[in-house]
């Protein structure tokens, strides 16, 4: 296994495959409208991107979209947990 495949490939899938799971997590928890349209998103977007990087590995054309989708992904999953943290108060642990 090359050093590259490692930083290009495997670590993007299990960002992904991380931010996917914390989400519906988060959904979980905290069942709103925003949440669960985040989660959708977030699970489409990484879905796709993961998908686009098996694709690479297996020998496509490289191209650096499946990044650029978990970064927009990551962005959207922060809002989520900042969300989250702002509803949450002293009295409120839900």
């Amino acid at each position: 296994m090359e050093f590259g495949a490692i930083i290009w490939i495997y670590l993007p899938i299990v960002i992904a495959t991380i931010e996917v799971i914390w989400s519906l997590k988060q959904t979980i928890k905290k069942n709103s409208y925003f949440d669960s349209l985040a989660s959708l998103f977030i699970l489409t977007l990484n879905g796709f991107s993961v998908y686009m990087l098996i694709e690479i590995s297996n020998g496509g054309w490289p191209t650096y979209t499946p990044y650029l989708i978990i970064l927009l992904s990551t962005f959207l999953f922060l809002i989520q947990i900042r969300r989250h943290k702002r509803r949450k108060t002293f009295g409120n642990t839900v």
